[in-house]
């Protein structure tokens, strides 16, 4: 399993002060290591994600350039790109994102790359699922891209399979997963903030399921 600790850091290539400073702060919340360059300096440098200024790319210009602006808006393509410069299995064969669902009146989200879990959501309606789904395979880079989706409310299930494919037809692969064994006990403060369903979710997301069309 990938470890964000073992990856390059990203490179921080502004004089902007403010600019600095929500980067940085953005980088940090979520733990990743990253080295403060100028824009010229990080021009020579050879890192694999470099993060800059609309203004200052034309100094920087190279090929894993991302824009500030692009970090605030899904600051998951970041996790992503890093994850998929640290090539730790020497090869493409584990470079998968994978989307675990658990359907219920909570729907847990759990959001995997390179084995990596990216990010874990919870959400209170089937749109509000679909939509965020949508907007994070359109937008994270990837030779092959699953959706694993709980079978504990069958109809539920088959209602988000059903607008995904529709949405982006052999472009992602949809699996019903059998939910058996995937949620933690009950207990007074075990689903505080939906933590029972997003560990579902992760379960779900991890286990191989049946290809939907064959499901029905």
């Amino acid at each position: 399993m990938f470890n964000l600790t073992s990856c390059p850091p990203v490179i921080v290539a502004t004089v902007s002060g403010r600019s600095y400073y929500r980067i940085t702060n953005a980088l940090k919340s979520m733990d990743l290591r990253y080295l403060s360059l100028s824009p010229e300096e990080a021009a020579l440098a050879t890192g694999k994600v470099i993060i800059t200024t609309d203004i200052e790319s034309r100094i920087v210009n190279g090929e894993n350039m991302v824009l500030d602006t692009q970090l605030e808006e899904n600051p998951l393509t970041i996790k992503a790109k890093i994850l998929q410069s640290c090539n730790v299995n020497g090869g493409s064969s584990k470079e998968q994102l994978v989307v675990g669902i658990d359907p219920g009146k909570r729907i847990g989200i759990s959001i995997l790359y390179c084995q990596f879990e990216l990010d874990k959501i919870i959400l209170s309606s089937v749109n509000a699922t679909v939509e965020r789904i949508i907007f994070i395979l359109s937008s994270i880079e990837s030779p092959t891209k699953i959706v694993r989706i709980g079978d504990g409310s069958l109809a539920l299930s088959h209602q988000i399979a059903g607008i995904l494919k529709s949405y982006f037809k052999d472009g992602v692969i949809i699996e019903i997963v059998d939910e058996y064994g995937t949620s933690i006990r009950e207990g007074s403060d075990k689903n505080r903030g939906g933590i029972r369903d997003m560990s579902s979710a992760r379960k779900i997301a991890f286990r191989k399921g049946k290809i939907w069309e064959s499901y029905k």
